[in-house]
């Protein structure tokens, strides 16, 4: 055998031995939907608002009927001193 077809077989068993005595650690992607048990939530706020000669609570529960019919869940509704409230929904994320 001549001795640069030695020096290539050789070569290529150093390679072979390298990668089988290695170990190759595999971590696959993130990913941002991953299941976890735990459900993720979107949330949305807003603050309701309504037009001269238009009723207050009808504005407001057209807006939160609205909202339902999105998929939003009400979570919270926070009163404010001065100005409108603002409501709060929850809904899973798609």
């Amino acid at each position: 055998m001549k001795t640069e077809t030695r020096r290539h077989l050789l070569l290529a068993l150093v390679f072979l031995a390298g990668c089988a005595a290695s170990r190759v650690q595999w971590v696959p992607p993130a990913r941002a939907q991953t299941d976890t048990g735990m459900p993720r939530w979107d949330y949305y706020c807003m603050e309701p608002t309504w037009g001269f000669g238009q009723s207050r609570s009808d504005a407001i529960t057209a807006q939160l009927k609205a909202a339902g019919l999105q998929g939003w869940e009400l979570v919270t509704v926070e009163k404010f001193e001065v100005g409108p409230s603002s409501y709060c929904f929850k809904r899973p994320l798609r």
